[in-house]
This record gives C-alpha cells, structure tokens and sequence, in this order.
C-alpha cells in the first residue's frame, strides 16, 4: 500500500500517489506544524468524495492550506484557504464543481468529512473537517455530511 503524503499548517496538504483500484484503502499521511498523522481514506464507502479530495491533493491546491476553522470538541476545518508565498495573506484556492453526498455512516471522533452548504446536501467542494469529538447529531443535518477517511493515529487530536 503507497502512503500519499499532505501537509496542512497546523494543517496543510501536500503531493501523493494514488492507491491501484481493488487493494487496499487509500492512506494519505498529513505533515501539519504540530506533527504527523495519517488518514486511511474509505476509498469503497464515498469513491467520488475520495477521488475529489485526492484530486486537491493531487494538484497541489492543498498545499500550505490553512486550518482557517478550529471549534475546540467540535471541529478542524480546511481546504478553502492557503498562506501566500513569502507572505501571511490568505488566499482562496481554485474550487471545482460541487459532488454528491454520499452519506452513509455516523461523524465519530477522529473522522474526515466534507463540508457543504446548509440545505444542499450535494453541495461539497473542497472543505473538509476533522472531527475532534463524536458528532451523532450531524447525521440528522442536511442529509448527513459524508465521512471519507478516519485518523489512523489520535496523536493530534
């Protein structure tokens, strides 16, 4: 099994190489300021949401990504901004189209799943979120929002 590699600033996502189809789940390993973790992605579970994440990834739009949302017991949320060159501006990385949700297990400490809009549940883009606490009463909202991954190490939460 490859290990994909990410950076996130205290959460920032960097490059990575894919996992053949039909083996095992994808794992994306994530430098961030505060350390190491990595991410076993449910490549079976949510493949297009998988695919959608690895293709940010993939692209580089990740890297230097900044956590810009952090609710203590709550959530870690990223993907939307990065930190410019040689600078402390943040800047909005280039979004593609919205995916579908595919919802289909509960927000439990120590997963990552998309972020949407409120009342679209096909509304994910590039926002993600790493859940610090077990979340039940997300499944309820907006059709429930599509865990993809889970930390395979809690040293950083």
């Amino acid at each position: 099994m490859n290990i994909e590699n990410c950076t996130l600033l205290g959460l920032i996502l960097v490059s990575l190489a894919s996992v053949p189809k039909g083996q095992a789940q994808t794992q994306v390993k994530v430098s961030t300021t505060l350390g190491e973790f990595t991410l076993e992605l449910f490549d079976t579970a949510a493949p297009g949401t998988v695919e959608n994440f690895l293709n940010y990834v993939r692209s580089g739009r990740f890297n230097e990504s900044d956590d810009h949302r952090t609710v203590p017991n709550f959530v870690i949320q990223a993907g939307q901004y990065v930190i410019s060159a040689g600078t402390t501006q943040l800047s909005q990385i280039a979004i593609d189209g919205t995916i579908a949700n595919e919802f289909n297990q509960s927000n439990l400490r120590c997963t990552v799943a998309m972020a949407k809009v409120a009342g679209d549940p096909d509304s994910a883009t590039s926002l993600c979120f790493l859940i610090v606490a077990d979340m039940v009463c997300l499944v309820c909202q907006f059709g429930g929002f599509t865990v993809f991954g889970r930390v395979l190490a809690e040293g950083l939460l």
